[in-house]
């Protein structure tokens, strides 16, 4: 009997500053609603870069305190072992042909 690999889905939260483009990142996710993204993490041994298809929400909750130049987002994706790309105190990257802003992971989220 062949074992098929069960993919796991993942979230977390992540503050994260808007790239060279300027505000970027913040448009791209507009406060309060759900963008289908790709976020590029770093994997914690080999150092290698990998893409993944996911749900992006801009939580709009920290303007006040964070300032323009920040925002907190909710990432929720899919893959084979995300845990080891996107720990806390991971750095994490929204991208759209390049990056758009870029960041660390803050917490996880239990689904």
């Amino acid at each position: 009997m062949k074992r098929h690999k069960t993919t796991k889905r993942y979230k977390f939260q992540a503050l994260l500053t808007p790239g060279p483009g300027g505000d970027g990142g913040l448009a791209a996710v507009p406060p309060g609603q759900i963008r289908r993204m790709v976020v590029r993490g770093q994997h914690h041994e080999t150092h290698g870069s990998q893409f993944f298809s996911a749900l992006v929400t801009n939580n709009g909750d920290g303007t006040g305190w964070l300032g323009d130049d920040h925002f907190i987002v909710t990432i929720v994706l899919t893959g084979d072992a995300p845990h080891e790309y996107f720990g806390i105190g991971d750095h994490v990257a929204l991208w759209l042909g390049s990056d758009i802003a870029s960041g660390e992971v803050t917490r996880r989220l239990f689904i």
